[in-house]
């Protein structure tokens, strides 16, 4: 399984930046933590995960929330991806989602993780545009598996890859 040695791992309080947006560490799940997740979730814990707040510079706000799953589990990419994200309703359409996008596949890069994978439905436009501004490509479109419908996602999903971020 691709993971990011102990010792490179992120500290508690990382912060990635741009000039727009913070993303500010809450927690790092641990590969192995089954019991710090829900049972419909519980096939994520070979993964490495990092979460983050995302946060506006320019007054703090915090605007929405992203992670990154440190993997090459097959059935974690399949079912979800490496990342997921979501801006809060009132901050959309600001370009705050690219921004995180483009830092967490930084991180993705640094930590061993090529490709990058993003999963996502095919009528959620906002979020296909958002990962194609972030230099991310459409590869194919394909059912969810059982694991990705059971925390949410639809009966198809798009499969978004970068090799570079």
């Amino acid at each position: 399984m691709t993971h990011v040695p102990p010792h490179e791992r992120l500290p508690a309080g990382a912060v990635l930046a741009d000039d727009a947006v913070e993303l500010r560490l809450l927690r790092v799940l641990e590969p192995g933590d089954a019991s710090a997740r829900p049972p419909e979730a519980r096939f994520l814990s070979p993964a490495l995960e990092y979460r983050f707040a995302i946060h506006r510079r320019t007054d703090g706000l915090r605007v929405g929330r992203i992670h990154l799953r440190v993997t090459d589990d097959p059935l974690i990419l399949r079912a979800l991806g490496h990342t997921g994200y979501e801006v809060d309703e009132a901050h959309r359409r600001n370009g705050y989602a690219t921004r995180a996008v483009r830092l967490v596949a930084g991180l993705a890069r640094i930590s061993g993780v090529a490709p990058l994978w993003v999963l996502i439905e095919p009528d959620n436009a906002a979020s296909r545009k958002t990962v194609e501004r972030a230099g991310f490509t459409q590869v194919d479109e394909v059912d969810t598996l059982p694991e990705g419908t059971a925390l949410g996602l639809g009966p198809r999903v798009c499969r978004y890859t970068v090799d570079e971020a």
